[in-house]
């Protein structure tokens, strides 16, 4: 059997190591108390510091994908104002139309009505260039220059992407993109002839209409004429109600990406709060529990510091 010699140098030795390590153990729930969390390095819980690194990513491509909602929501709630509004003035070229055909409506109505839709006219185009922050967001994949610009007096060209290559999309999950956009021209419509360099050797202009500016630009030109053609103003009327079903689709589709966002944000949400909770019960501190470790441990080093003074008696040599 061995013994080890218990010197006053090893006892003084022991005291100090247990003294120091008691000293640590109270500093360090100290540490847990004042930042709430009972994990400050990975060495301190390797398995739970694991699953708060991979708990971290997962919260962080959340608050990516909800920024990305957020600023898509933003963008849509302004298109679908825009679409509104478009849609007021619809319903106000229908009646402006039918006073038109009115059979009292001499030249000077005819004027006012024509003005009143040459505003509507420029209103539209408008509606067509409405930006969220620095976006014209019915430009399609050119965000950043006008949409819808006038060539020539009387007329209207869309200058974005056009419908089908036109789509800028989010991503909103793990792999699930959507877009948030739609074609301005599809929805508003150009009324321009072909650039005079552009045309063919036959010398033809060619015109392109379509759309609800170009039911309002030919309406308008028609009642620019001395004598209007009613058939013709007539006809016009069928082309709008055309071109509201086309708005109304477009708004119909907004709406839709709408409440896919929201769905997808509260998802997105509930899987944030279930993160957080893991996260919080893998590295938080029970704070009563941790309290009562601190005041026992404080009781244990004042024992410890008293004990010592005992054990540890002066001799002759601390005088040398």
């Amino acid at each position: 059997m061995q013994f080890t010699r218990i010197t006053n140098r090893y006892t003084s030795e022991s005291v100090v190591n247990n003294l120091l390590i008691n000293r640590s153990k109270l500093v360090n729930l100290q540490e847990q108390i004042s930042s709430g969390k009972r994990i400050t390095k990975a060495s301190d819980d390797v398995l739970a510091s694991i699953s708060v690194v991979s708990t971290n990513n997962s919260l962080g491509k959340i608050d990516n994908y909800l920024k990305n909602i957020d600023n898509a929501q933003g963008e849509l709630e302004t298109a679908e104002k825009a679409l509104l509004t478009t849609i007021d003035s619809v319903h106000t070229t229908k009646e402006l139309t039918l006073q038109a055909l009115n059979a009292s409506s001499g030249p000077e109505e005819m004027t006012i009505i024509n003005s009143q839709i040459k505003q509507i006219i420029e209103q539209v185009k408008d509606l067509g260039n409405t930006k969220f922050g620095t976006k014209f967001i019915f430009g399609g994949l050119q965000t950043e220059s006008t949409p819808f610009t006038s060539p020539a007096t009387g007329e209207i060209q869309y200058n974005g992407s056009l419908d089908g290559s036109h789509e800028r999309r989010i991503e909103i999950s793990d792999g699930v993109t959507i877009p948030v956009n739609l074609s301005g021209d599809s929805v508003f419509g150009e009324y321009y002839t072909e650039d005079p360099d552009s045309i063919p050797a036959s010398g033809d202009e060619i015109l392109h209409q379509q759309g609800l500016l170009g039911t309002l630009i030919a309406l308008s030109n028609e009642l620019d004429e001395a004598n209007p053609d009613k058939d013709f103003i007539r006809q016009q009327l069928d082309s709008l109600d055309t071109d509201l079903q086309t708005v109304l689709n477009a708004q119909s589709e907004l709406g839709s990406l709408s409440s896919r966002l929201e769905m997808t944000k509260s998802n997105l949400q509930d899987d944030q709060l279930n993160l957080t909770k893991i996260k919080s019960g893998a590295e938080d501190i029970d704070m009563a529990k941790t309290i009562s470790e601190l005041q026992f441990q404080q009781t244990a080093l004042q024992a410890s510091l008293q004990v010592s003074a005992q054990v540890i008696q002066p001799s002759l040599l601390d005088y040398m």
